[in-house]
């Protein structure tokens, strides 16, 4: 998407832009990515992935200064934990997404067949 300003300078948004202006217009989508990313998740291990899944939708609800202030963790904390290097502990992991309104379950797996 390219955007004309004022100064008639073009200004080109980038995709990571797209995306979470459609999770600040459409909430329920960013529900719905973070649940196929957490599949994904389950079926090729990309921590990186589901880290940049989740640092996205963090952003469209608000930013990394509202997530600090919610959490109690410093925006450079949550960089680095989100950070496709990022090798959080559970109860980080487990403060960020209650934080945005999202929590872990707990089910049965299902059982494989012999």
């Amino acid at each position: 998407e390219i955007i004309m300003t004022k100064t008639n300078k073009t200004h080109y948004r980038t995709f990571d832009d797209l995306v979470i202006d459609s999770f600040k217009k459409n909430p329920r989508l960013a529900d719905r990515f973070l649940d196929l990313s957490l599949k994904e998740y389950k079926q090729d291990k990309n921590d990186a992935a589901l880290f940049l899944a989740i640092k996205q939708v963090a952003i469209a609800k608000g930013g990394f200064t509202e997530l600090a202030k919610k959490t109690g963790l410093s925006r450079e904390s949550l960089y680095k934990t989100l950070s496709a290097n990022g090798n959080p502990k559970f109860n980080t992991l487990k403060i960020i997404l209650e934080s945005l309104g999202y929590g872990f379950v707990i089910k049965p797996l299902a059982k494989k067949s012999a």
